[in-house]
């Protein structure tokens, strides 16, 4: 787990950071006595599981604004807020959006510190997407299910298309079918289609939200569409 302490009280933060010691997850801490620096890492494409963030630094309450600068970058990110001035930011702590997950009051009991990381951990588990694991020149890569438009048989491998990817791997399209929820459909004999990127059906394929077309077996054509309007709760 990768978290983010916050504080521009150094002493703090290394008194943080060896509680965190402590934790039962493993975990890769990062301190940041600016946020400046805090921004700049979130900006250059670094990524926490959770965030524990002062309220306070210089008098200025911009804990809270960078909370909800965070929530719009990486809004699966967990904050834990910490004041010494529980009664003055109580109430505040939800005026503006963000993923808060618990709320610490200095000096931080480390029974409490780290009983509000364990629910962050347990919470970040229990939301984990589903993945699909492939085989591929001897490594495994695993893909978010829900990224994925469309399945492709191609002899003996199979091409899995997302937006940003094709991944081939020496698979059977029948053991792919197996490994995947009800949203995906096998609307040809070489295609499984995921419903939930379908943009519209065509006279003889189905456009994908993305541009790219799906071809549809002309004996599946009619319950593919059927498939597809139950599946978004429509009638056809």
């Amino acid at each position: 787990m990768e978290i983010a302490v916050c504080d521009d009280n150094k002493l703090f933060l290394l008194d943080i950071a060896e509680q965190l010691k402590t934790l039962s997850v493993k975990t890769d801490v990062y301190t940041f006595s600016d946020l400046d620096a805090f921004r700049f890492s979130i900006n250059g494409g670094m990524r926490y599981d959770v965030v524990i963030m002062d309220i306070e630094w210089e008098s200025k309450v911009a804990g809270m604004d960078t909370a909800a600068e965070l929530y719009k970058v990486c809004p699966d990110t967990k904050v834990i807020f910490v004041t010494g001035s529980a009664e003055r930011y109580s109430q505040r702590i939800f005026l503006q959006r963000s993923n808060l997950s618990g709320y610490l009051v200095k000096p931080v009991e480390t029974e409490l510190l780290l009983a509000n990381l364990q629910k962050a951990a347990d919470e970040i588990q229990d939301t984990e997407q589903p993945v699909l694991v492939l085989r591929q020149k001897g490594t495994t890569v695993s893909i978010p299910i829900r990224e994925i438009c469309f399945v492709e048989s191609s002899g003996h491998t199979v091409n899995v298309h997302t937006d940003e990817e094709t991944v081939t791997a020496y698979e059977r399209l029948e053991s792919i079918k197996r490994s995947l929820p009800p949203g995906f459909y096998h609307c040809h004999k070489s295609f499984i289609v995921n419903m939930s990127h379908i943009r519209r059906f065509q006279p003889n394929d189905i456009l994908l939200k993305n541009g790219k077309r799906v071809p549809v077996s002309r004996s599946k054509y009619n319950e593919t569409k059927t498939a597809y309007f139950r599946f978004a709760g429509q009638m056809f």
